[in-house]
């Protein structure tokens, strides 16, 4: 074995013990706010974790590097949950958004308070850390409208239509969550959970016709995406 082997090895020991730490100390940042509230201090969050205050700098820059990592965080665990529940080539395009959107609110009902620091920005952390996070949200949104743009290949339509429509979606999602939500973390639910899935998938399915129909395309909604699209008799 090569004297550098060995160092690389420990390199990547560390590298990944750094991970996990890192890992662990996110997972209880969500604990803490769900539990305290937006407005918790890296010193709650430290107390939490059963660590230090000076352990989380040692693995954070800083309290927005913090917070960006549990946008991260929150990205992936909505993607992770999305992606296995929808099937593009079989379920009808009414279904995917009203599977995403379940799982969405599922997770807004698990964390509603680390929903609120990026939705209302109340975190106190910098806006442009808010706003790396809000725009991992948005990458949500732009695959979804990619993996639409992709079963809908063969009718080349504006690309830019999908994004605008995803940015749309976007901006509707978390402006409704955070009337759902209300104002404070005491808040009640200004719905029953089912009733504001079915809404928020109305609305969802509102963008998806109105894009459509921008594109001078017809939509069934209850047919599988790459068969519920074609060309509207108007734009023939």
């Amino acid at each position: 074995m090569k004297p550098g082997a060995k160092v690389d090895a420990r390199s990547e020991r560390w590298r990944e013990h750094r991970k996990k730490v890192r890992g662990e100390i996110v997972e209880a940042a969500f604990r803490a706010i769900d539990r305290l509230g937006p407005e918790l201090s890296v010193r709650e969050i430290a107390e939490e974790a059963g660590t230090a205050k000076p352990k989380i700098y040692r693995h954070f820059h800083d309290k927005s590097d913090l917070f960006e990592a549990i946008g991260e965080r929150l990205r992936d665990m909505l993607w992770s949950a999305i992606f296995p529940s929808i099937d593009l080539a079989n379920d009808s395009a009414r279904e995917i958004v009203r599977r995403s959107v379940e799982e969405y609110v599922t997770l807004v009902d698990q964390h509603p308070n680390v929903l609120r620091v990026f939705i209302q920005s109340r975190s106190g952390s910098p806006a442009d850390a808010t706003m790396r996070t809000l725009n991992e949200g948005r990458e949500i949104t732009l695959a979804m409208a990619d993996m639409f743009d992709n079963e809908l290949k063969d009718m080349k339509l504006d690309h830019a239509a999908f994004e605008l429509a995803a940015h749309a979606a976007f901006g509707s999602a978390a402006s409704a969550t955070e009337w759902w939500l209300g104002p404070d973390p005491e808040s009640p639910r200004r719905m029953p959970r089912e009733q504001f899935v079915a809404h928020l998938t109305t609305i969802m399915m509102g963008v998806i016709v109105g894009t459509a129909e921008a594109l001078g395309i017809a939509v069934d909604p209850d047919q599988p995406v790459h068969s519920a699209v074609r060309s509207s008799p108007a734009a023939s």
